[in-house]
C-alpha cells in the first residue's frame, strides 16, 4: 500500500472498515455514565476504578489502517544522489528521491514503454520491499548499487522463472544498475536522518564551490607570476644568460643566449614596480600558493550522548564533544575564518593587481582590518561548515544564553535542536509536559529577528532539504527545529517513526515554517508556510469510512487533532478513557467541534476523539481537560504562525471588511444617483407623452359634431385640413374619445423585456437562468441579447431575483407559453 505524505483516509489501506460494536442503548444508565465520564473530564482521580480500562492497542481512528507498518511502503529509503561532476551545486530536489520514485524513473529512462523490461517492472515493489528491509537497521548511508545488486540477483532465483524469463530478468536488472550514479547511497529513516541529510546538503554545496575557488587560484597564481616575470625582464637581471636561457624554455639551445643578452636594449621598459607592490604581490603570491584545502567539510559540535561512530565513514566528516555545543561551534567558525581570511584577503588582492586597480590608500587600511564580516557570500560559503546539536530541554533552561548569544552573532552556523513533538522543553522530561504552557522554540528564534528560523521534519524530506539548502545559501546563523519521530509501544502497534513524526504536521503539534530575514523586512516577504497541510483550517479534515450498528457504511469527514496525535504516545494515555457502549448523548461531542465552541459554552459537553482497537472496533475516548487545554495552546501557536503567513488575520480580515463597506457604501450612493436621474427621466417622458396624448385629444375633439344636431355644412371656400386632422378619420356615431387613463397605459406600459443596465449589479443571477438571454456588455453589467432565446416565465423569474430592480419582463413574446396568466400578473409588478 502507498503511504501519502498527508494523513492517511480510513479503508484506504485496503483493510476492512472498522466498526462501531453493536450496543443496546440505556437512557438511565447513560445519565449515570455521563456523570462518571464528566468527573473523569474534570480531573477527579476518585473515578478511576468505575472506568473502563484503557487498552494499548487504540489508535486515532485516521492512523489505524497503518497498524502493521511492515508492509508500509512510503518515501524511506531515499536515494541520496552524488555530488555533480559539473561542479554546480545541486538544487534541493535534485538531492534525493523516495526508493521507489527513483527506481521506477531510472527503469523507465533504459527500458521506455510499458512492455520493455515487463517482468522488472512488476517485480519493483518486491525490490523495494527487500531494500526496506535490509536498511531499516542502517543508521547511515549505504551504496546503492552494490546492495540493489545482491538482492535483484535474490530475486530472480526466489522468482523460479524459465530460463528465457530469466535471462530477460537479469539483462533488464543489469541495465537498471548501469543507470545507478557512482556513489549513489540509499539513507533508511534512522534515529538521526536529518542529520545525515543537512551533512548531505552541506556536500552539495560546499565540494562544487571549492573546486572553483581552486580554478580561481590557479588563475590568480598564474596572473601574479606574469606581472613578476614582467617586472623581472624590465630589471638589469632580466638580460642575464641564466634568465634568458629559463624564459625561452625547450628552444634554449636553438640560440645563443649569451650573444642575446649582449644585444637586448632595456633602456626602453615601462616604469617597474614599487618595492611596496612588488612586496604586496609577492606575499600574496606566496599565500595563495601555500594553500590548501582543508578536507574537513563539516564539524559536527555536539553533547556526549550522541554515537559518533554512525558519522566516522563519512568524508569530509569531523565530530568535536563539547559540554557547551553552541559556544564551541562559535570558536571553530572563528579560527577556521581567521586562517582563510588571509587567504581571501589574499586572492583580492591579486585581482586587483592583475587588473591593476589597487589603490594603496584605499585598500590597504581594508585588509589590515580584513575579517569574517567582510567575506562576501561566496567566501563564507567556503569556510567548512560548524553544526551545533543541542537538546530542546538545554536550549530551554540552561544553555538559554549560549544559545541566544550565538543566534545573535550573525555568524554562518547551523544549530540543530532535536524536540519531542508532545513535550514541553521549559519542563523537565519527567514531569508533565502539560503543567504549563509550552514553551515554543520556534518563537523564542524568531525573537532573533537576524537568524533564519526553521522548524521541518526528516518525515518530509523535501521540505527539510529545501529548508536546509536555504538556510546554508543564507549565510547567517540558523535555528532547525526537527521533530523527532517516535515509534508507539502498545499491543499490535506496529507503527514506525516516520508515520508518528508525519502525524505530528497533520496535528499541528510541530507546525512547518521558515523565517529568512534575508528576504525583506515584513512577515510577508521572510515567512515561508508551506508544507502544512490546509494551512487555512484549524486541523486538516480527512475522509472517514465506517461501519455503523446497521451495518451501513458511514461516509463522513473527521479532524486529526493534537488530542489525536496524544493518543500515539503511551504515558499520555491517562488522559483518554473510553465511552462505554451503552451511552448515548447529546452532549459528547468531537473535539474538533469541542475547540471551535466559545469556552463559556463548553461546559455542558464531554469532549471525545474517535479510536479504533487491534479488533478493528470503532470507539469514542473520552478527553480529559488537561489535554483540551493542551489543545488550545497548540492551536494558539498555529494561529499565531498562521497571523504572520498571512492567513487568518485579524488586520486583513478588518481591512477586507472596511473596503468592503466603502465599496458597497460609493455604490449605494451611485445606484441612489442613477435612480434618481432616471425617475425623474421617466416623470419627464410621462409628462411630455401625456401633453402630447392631449393634443391629440383636442384635435380630435375638435374635428367632431358635438351637438348632435345638425350635419356639418361644407364650407363654401374648401379649407386645406391641418396635418394633424388629415390622419384623423372620419368620426362615426360610434366613435368616443379614448379613456385617458387607457391611452397612459399604452404609453407609459412596456412591450418588449428590457434592463436598465447602468442599475446591474454584476451578480450573475440571471446569467444562471439563462446566458442566451442575459449576457453583460463591455461594463460587465447585464443587457437582453436575444429575448426568443427564452422563456417568459424566465424573463419573469429573473426580475424577481434580480437585487437591483432593473429587469423588466415587458409581456410574453409566445401566446402558446403555458401559465401566462400567472406569469403577467408577477411581472406586473417589474413593469
Amino acid at each position: 500500500m502507498n503511504a501519502e505524505p498527508n494523513a492517511p483516509t480510513a479503508g484506504s489501506a485496503g483493510s476492512a472498515l472498522p466498526a462501531q460494536p453493536p450496543a443496546i442503548k440505556d437512557a438511565e444508565a447513560s445519565k449515570d455514565i455521563l456523570y462518571t465520564l464528566r468527573h473523569f473530564h474534570l480531573g477527579n482521580p476518585g473515578v478511576q476504578e468505575q472506568l473502563e480500562p484503557f487498552g494499548d492497542d487504540y489508535l486515532p481512528a485516521l492512523l489505524a489502517p497503518y497498524r502493521d507498518a511492515s508492509r508500509l511502503r512510503y518515501d524511506y529509503p531515499l536515494f541520496l544522489y552524488p555530488v555533480a561532476e559539473d561542479g554546480q551545486a545541486a538544487e534541493a530536489a535534485e538531492l534525493a528521491k523516495p526508493l521507489s520514485q527513483f527506481l521506477s524513473e531510472t527503469l523507465e529512462s533504459v527500458a521506455p514503454g510499458a512492455d520493455n523490461a515487463r517482468i522488472l517492472k512488476d517485480n519493483l515493489p518486491r525490490i523495494e520491499q527487500a531494500l526496506r528491509q535490509a536498511t531499516k537497521d542502517d543508521e547511515a548511508p549505504v551504496p546503492a548499487r552494490p546492495l540493489l545488486q545482491q538482492l535483484g540477483e535474490q530475486m530472480v532465483q526466489q522468482l523460479g522463472l524459465d530460463s528465457d524469463s530469466s535471462a530477460r530478468l537479469s539483462d533488464d536488472l543489469e541495465k537498471l544498475l548501469e543507470a545507478i550514479p557512482d556513489g549513489g547511497q540509499l539513507l533508511a529513516y534512522g534515529r538521526h536522518p536529518a542529520i545525515h541529510l543537512l551533512i548531505h546538503v552541506i556536500r552539495h554545496q560546499v565540494i562544487p564551490r571549492q573546486a572553483q575557488f581552486q580554478e580561481q587560484l590557479q588563475e590568480q597564481i598564474l596572473g601574479l607570476g606574469r606581472l613578476l616575470n614582467i617586472e623581472k625582464e624590465k630589471s638589469d637581471s632580466g638580460r642575464k644568460p641564466e634568465h634568458l636561457k629559463e624564459s625561452v624554455g625547450g628552444s634554449a639551445e636553438l640560440f645563443d643566449v649569451n650573444a642575446l643578452s649582449q644585444v637586448m636594449d632595456h633602456s626602453q621598459g615601462s616604469v617597474g614596480m614599487s618595492a611596496e607592490r612588488r612586496e604586496r604581490v609577492q606575499t600574496a603570491l606566496e599565500i595563495l600558493k601555500e594553500y590548501r584545502q582543508e578536507p574537513t567539510l563539516v564539524r559536527f559540535v555536539h553533547l556526549k550522548d550522541l554515537d559518533s561512530t554512525i558519522f566516522s565513514d563519512i568524508e569530509g566528516f569531523e565530530s568535536v564533544v563539547s559540554d557547551d555545543p553552541c559556544t564551541t561551534a562559535q570558536d571553530l567558525f572563528d579560527q577556521e575564518a581567521a586562517r582563510l581570511a588571509k587567504v581571501f584577503a589574499a586572492a583580492r588582492i591579486a585581482q586587483l593587481e592583475i587588473d591593476d586597480l589597487y589603490d594603496a590608500s584605499i585598500h590597504d587600511p581594508w585588509f589590515a582590518s580584513f575579517n569574517w564580516e567582510a567575506f562576501s557570500q561566496h567566501e563564507l560559503l567556503l569556510v567548512p561548515a560548524v553544526i551545533a546539536l543541542e537538546t530542546a530541554l538545554r536550549v530551554a533552561n540552561q544553555a538559554m544564553p549560549q544559545f541566544s548569544r550565538l543566534l545573535n552573532s550573525g555568524r554562518p552556523v547551523q544549530i540543530m535542536v532535536r524536540v519531542l513533538a508532545h513535550a514541553n522543553p521549559g519542563r523537565d522530561t519527567e514531569e508533565d509536559p502539560f503543567a504549563h504552557f509550552r514553551t515554543e522554540l520556534g518563537y523564542l528564534g524568531i525573537a532573533h529577528r537576524q537568524a533564519v528560523v526553521g522548524q521541518t521534519s526528516a518525515a518530509r524530506h523535501e521540505h527539510l532539504l529545501q529548508q536546509f539548502t536555504t538556510a546554508f545559501n543564507a549565510t547567517r546563523t540558523s535555528l532547525h527545529l526537527i521533530n523527532i519521530g517516535m515509534r508507539p509501544l502498545g499491543q499490535g502497534v506496529g507503527l514506525n517513526a516516520w508515520l508518528v513524526a508525519g502525524a505530528a504536521l497533520e496535528g499541528r503539534v510541530h507546525p512547518f515554517f521558515q523565517l529568512n530575514p534575508a528576504q525583506g523586512d515584513s512577515f510577508a516577504e521572510r515567512v515561508d508556510f508551506s508544507g502544512n497541510p490546509q494551512p487555512d483550517r484549524d486541523w486538516p479534515l480527512h475522509e472517514f469510512n465506517y461501519i455503523d450498528n446497521d451495518g451501513e457504511v458511514i461516509k463522513t469527514q473527521s479532524a486529526f487533532t493534537f488530542a489525536d496525535y496524544a493518543l500515539l504516545i503511551p504515558r499520555l494515555h491517562r488522559h483518554f478513557t473510553p465511552v462505554p457502549l451503552v451511552c448515548e448523548s447529546d452532549n459528547l461531542l468531537p473535539i474538533a467541534d469541542y475547540l471551535a465552541l466559545p469556552q463559556q459554552q463548553t461546559d455542558a459537553y464531554i469532549p471525545y476523539v474517535w479510536a479504533i482497537n487491534a479488533n478493528g472496533e470503532l470507539r469514542q475516548l473520552a478527553v480529559s481537560l488537561t489535554l483540551v487545554h493542551a489543545c488550545r495552546d497548540r492551536l494558539n501557536y498555529w494561529h499565531s504562525l498562521q497571523e504572520m503567513a498571512g492567513i487568518g488575520s485579524k488586520y486583513i480580515e478588518s481591512g477586507i471588511a472596511k473596503a468592503r463597506a466603502e465599496i458597497q457604501a460609493a455604490a449605494d450612493a451611485e445606484r441612489a444617483e442613477l435612480l434618481a436621474a432616471h425617475e425623474a427621466e421617466i416623470n419627464s417622458v410621462r409628462a411630455e407623452a401625456a401633453s402630447e396624448v392631449m393634443g391629440r385629444l383636442t384635435e380630435v375633439l375638435m374635428g367632431m359634431d358635438l351637438t348632435g344636431a345638425t350635419p356639418r355644412i361644407a364650407a363654401t371656400t374648401p379649407v386645406q385640413p391641418s396635418p394633424a386632422a388629415a390622419d384623423v378619420s372620419e368620426p362615426t356615431a360610434e366613435a368616443e374619445a379614448p379613456d385617458e387613463a387607457e391611452t397612459e397605459e399604452e404609453i407609459g406600459g412596456y412591450e418588449d423585456p428590457w434592463i436598465d443596465s447602468p442599475l446591474c449589479t454584476s451578480c450573475n443571477d440571471c446569467l444562471a437562468i439563462n446566458p442566451l438571454v442575459f449576457v453583460y456588455n463591455d461594463s460587465n453589467q447585464a443587457y437582453i441579447a436575444d429575448a426568443s432565446a427564452g422563456t417568459f416565465a424566465q424573463m419573469v423569474e429573473a426580475a424577481e431575483i434580480c437585487p437591483s430592480d432593473c429587469i423588466h419582463p415587458g409581456k410574453p413574446l409566445n401566446d402558446a407559453e403555458p401559465g401566462l396568466d400567472e406569469l403577467i400578473e408577477r411581472a406586473a409588478a417589474y413593469n
